[in-house]
């Protein structure tokens, strides 16, 4: 009797789950196309099929290439601008932003620079803190300031595998897909693993759909349109440069000295992009503070005069170390409202670095400057360190009522 109940019941739970996505189910959203019949998503129905099948048929009036090519990201913008009342009655995948191409994260191409040695062999070992950030995600979504506070301390305070980070921001764009935050840091992992192809199209859409103007330059926090932007600006225009070069041998001599009696004060780069090699840092000037750092002052007496009396305020300045054997992968600075000047103290050959599409090497004594809301990534199979001083400054564009540092 107790059987035949709970198969019955069975039997019930069944019927229902497919009245509510099969035929039946009801309708979430119907999109409009001109000259033809809408596209029609029900309850639980996931929209790339849905796309798919009203291009096979012959409703869509069109080759099947060219229906989807024209729909796909009409479809996306038509459903991300009801996100908050569809997206949990949709079988959404991430799939959605890229064309609907599929992403195997398994079969990542030879030569892809993955981290984290629990890619393919071991489980996730931060799968409850990655719940526990998309919570905080949720509640992003409905405006709650002090979560995203929350998740930016996670985010920095674990250190993921590739397999976890693209676990992580796969679903974060389906909580929050205009984010520039979780979009380029989604396509960023795709590059990682050696997807570039299909980050390339996330990039190409998130353009179309005004997160951004050009699919090089993805600031990830905060975006000014109608600055300038271009990837390389020329030292010459930037007067100060010349008189921060003159001081390179001055910034050179306390390095060395301190590299050798204090190795220590120099820590490893916190963001999570080295493959191989050692990245180290030290702070000289941390943004929002005045002045520059007590260690700075003690032990680096001379660079600190130089950057104080060249004539320019800078509102982040730290050293940079890179050894032989180094990849910092592809990424980007989180604004355009700032330019990035490297000094180059220590480097005899075979370190460099891509800006947009252009690879550029340092030259010993000498100063680049260039814009790091650009993509950028560097490579070091040189023999020897390469020491360079950062400094940050603002856009000269940017008026002074918008410069505040973050």
């Amino acid at each position: 009797m107790k059987l035949s109940l709970l198969l019955a019941l069975c039997l019930i739970s069944w019927h229902k789950h497919l009245l509510v996505t099969g035929k039946d189910a009801p309708t979430v959203i119907s999109i409009p196309v001109k000259g033809q019949k809408d596209i029609v998503f029900k309850e639980g129905e996931n929209p790339c099929k849905v796309l798919k099948k009203y291009c096979k048929s012959a409703e869509a009036q069109l080759p099947f290439e060219s229906c989807n090519s024209r729909y796909h990201l009409y479809v996306a913008q038509n459903l991300i601008s009801q996100w908050e009342k569809v997206h949990k009655r949709l079988k959404v995948s991430e799939e959605l932003f890229i064309d609907c191409q599929q992403i195997d994260i398994e079969d990542h191409p030879a030569g892809a620079y993955v981290q984290g040695d629990d890619f393919k062999v071991s489980p996730n070992n931060h799968t409850g803190e990655i719940e526990h950030m998309l919570l905080l995600l949720d509640n992003v979504s409905r405006g709650d300031g002090e979560a995203l506070k929350a998740f930016n301390v996670r985010r920095s305070a674990v250190k993921f595998s590739d397999r976890e980070t693209f676990e992580l921001y796969r679903r974060a764009i389906l909580i929050l897909p205009t984010n520039i935050f979780f979009v380029n840091e989604f396509g960023i992992i795709l590059m990682h693993l050696g997807h570039e192809p299909k980050a390339r199209k996330l990039f190409d859409n998130a353009v179309r759909l005004g997160l951004w103007d050009n699919t090089m330059q993805r600031p990830v926090h905060k975006y000014v349109k109608g600055l300038t932007a271009k990837p390389w600006h020329d030292k010459r225009d930037y007067p100060f440069i010349a008189k921060l070069e003159k001081g390179i041998p001055d910034m050179r001599e306390e390095l060395l000295l301190n590299l050798k009696e204090r190795p220590q004060i120099f820590t490893e780069a916190q963001e999570n992009l080295q493959v191989g090699g050692k990245w180290t840092e030290m702070r000289i000037k941390i943004p929002g503070y005045d002045g520059y750092t007590k260690m700075a002052s003690a032990y680096f007496p001379k660079t600190v005069q130089h950057l104080q009396e060249c004539g320019q305020e800078f509102m982040n300045v730290k050293f940079s170390a890179v050894q032989p054997g180094t990849y910092i992968r592809p990424h980007t600075g989180p604004t355009n409202e700032r330019l990035r000047i490297h000094l180059t103290l220590l480097h005899t050959g075979g370190a460099r670095i891509r800006v947009g599409h252009e690879w550029r090497s340092w030259e010993e004594g000498k100063a680049i400057i260039f814009d790091d809301s650009w993509e950028h990534e560097v490579m070091h199979t040189g023999k020897d360190i390469r020491v360079v001083v950062i400094c940050d400054i603002w856009h000269p564009e940017l008026p002074e009522s918008q410069r505040n540092v973050y």
